[in-house]
């Protein structure tokens, strides 16, 4: 491998095979990993001590990274301590609560010998459409986000594992998933530097690293994507917002750029200002990515001081990266998941208060199992996200004859008009069902007729446990709604 073969390969963050893996990964900057790497701390720490130890005999060791945000986006499931989805600290609304989650995390995937985080996002949570974002913002208020985000990214960094802002300059602001094809952020830039910028513009100058969004933001740039865009990356983010950290691309395999072919997108976002280009899955790529790269350097199509540039900052991140903490280290806050669920459980109106004994909890599009896990006698059923007519008698028919009280819990009501209807009609024959919105709470709006409303952030098992504290225990609901929503409902 020539210098220049090097250079390219040390700008590159690419995912490795499965657990064991058929085949040692080839020399990057850093290796990216999923649960097919192995999805508990023991396992995970084989993978990572292995690739370290093949630094041992000189030079920087490798970026370790994972996405470990809470909620649905985590690699790592066991032997850690669970998280909910950050929309969750949001409704808490307290800073202190995100500096010991951070915290934790650090702990976590320190044990696990990660060096870096692909969290938080800063994304704001403003279109009811967005699913690709969803809960795993903290919410719509640009302020509370910048506090909580930097909040659990300096204590992060304190445990010694360096976060990374995502997605710049935002995806909230559109339905469109970029894992599928390329989304528009169609604001105009006094709307987009007071809501979605705003976030970013909040870290930007102390961020060691953040991640840009394949979206078009015409307002900015009308013809390249923000990876793509050097408007956007190095004028705006480096040179007004004063961004001094290594700039991650998100995975170039994506649907949104995959018109453009990995390589092309590779060089191109160099050249526009990126720093350390992300392949999640597929090694081949990634080594014609960096051949790409050092093709274009030699004809002179990418500079070779853009290259070094970004290698100088990616370098940086592998020196200074912590070394693994031991497996069996005492937690500094094994209890912290659980503690932001039910701080965040949001009381609308209504009381929070089941009897499990007497309360039938129906799950529309999901099981309730970790909810009858809190709640023993609770009796449960999960029906489709979108219910038929028979779906629906049957519950009824199961009310009537055990008469119990029925527990709703929707997920994206607003985007299921059945199960939206199904929950009008349940509720208009049981008047004092509890109805619980589990996700983002654009549903909200849905349920004018509920007496008792709550809204909780996730589905996963740690905020269903929050949940079940201040249904069935004498936990306050003290969380605040994180989104906006018309002012009429």
């Amino acid at each position: 491998m020539n210098d220049l073969e090097r250079l390219a390969r040390g700008v590159i963050l690419t995912g490795i095979d499965e657990l064991p893996a058929r085949r040692d990964p080839a020399d990057f900057a850093g290796y990216l990993f999923f649960a097919r790497n192995g999805e508990s701390v023991v396992e995970l720490r084989g993978v990572t001590d292995a690739l370290r130890a093949r630094y041992a005999g000189g030079g920087a060791p490798p970026i370790l990274a994972i996405d470990q945000e809470g909620g649905r986006v985590v690699r790592l499931r066991e032997g850690i301590t669970a998280m909910p989805p950050m929309m969750a600290l949001g409704a808490a609304g307290d800073v202190v609560l995100a500096q010991r989650a951070g915290e934790q995390i650090a702990f976590d995937l320190r044990r696990a010998g990660i060096t870096l985080d692909l969290a938080p996002v800063l994304d704001l949570a403003l279109d009811a459409e967005n699913v690709v974002i969803g809960t795993r913002s903290f919410g719509a208020d640009p302020q509370r986000v910048a506090a909580l985000g930097r909040g659990l990214a300096r204590a992060m960094e304190r445990g010694g594992v360096q976060a990374c802002y995502k997605h710049f300059p935002g995806h909230g602001g559109t339905a469109v998933d970029s894992h599928d094809a390329l989304p528009v952020l169609d604001a105009d830039e006094a709307t987009l530097r007071r809501r979605d910028l705003a976030t970013f513009a909040a870290v930007a100058r102390e961020a060691g690293a953040m991640m840009s969004a394949h979206v078009v933001v015409p307002a900015l740039d009308e013809q390249h994507s923000a990876t793509l865009s050097r408007r956007i990356a190095t004028d705006l983010l480096r040179g007004e917002l004063g961004f001094g950290g290594a700039l991650l691309t998100d995975c170039l395999e994506m649907g949104a750029l995959a018109d453009l072919g990995t390589a092309h997108s590779a060089v191109e976002a160099l050249r526009a200002g990126a720093d350390l280009l992300l392949f999640s899955h597929h090694q081949d790529l990634a080594l014609s990515a960096a051949a790409a790269i050092a093709a274009a350097v030699e004809a002179d199509r990418l500079p070779r001081a853009r290259l070094e540039e970004a290698h100088a900052r990616v370098q940086r991140l592998r020196i200074t990266a912590s070394p693994p903490l031991p497996i069996d280290a005492v937690p500094p806050h094994p209890d912290i998941g659980r503690e932001i669920a039910r701080c965040a459980v949001t009381l609308l109106r209504g009381v929070p208060e089941m009897d499990p004994l007497a309360g039938y909890a129906l799950a529309f599009g999901g099981d309730v199992a970790a909810l009858a896990h809190e709640a023993p006698a609770l009796a449960t059923t999960t029906l489709s996200l979108d219910p038929s007519d028979e779906e629906v008698t049957s519950v009824l028919d199961a009310l009537a004859r055990t008469g119990r009280r029925p527990l709703l819990l929707a997920r994206r009501a607003h985007l299921h008009a059945a199960q939206a209807a199904a929950i009008a009609t349940i509720v208009q024959c049981y008047p004092d069902a509890v109805v619980v919105s589990l996700l983002e709470p654009f549903d909200l709006p849905l349920f004018s007729a509920a007496r008792h409303l709550l809204a909780i952030y996730g589905d996963d098992a740690v905020s269903l446990a929050g949940l079940a504290e201040v249904l069935f225990s004498s936990h306050l609901a003290t969380g605040i709604l994180p989104v906006s929503l018309p002012v009429s409902w």
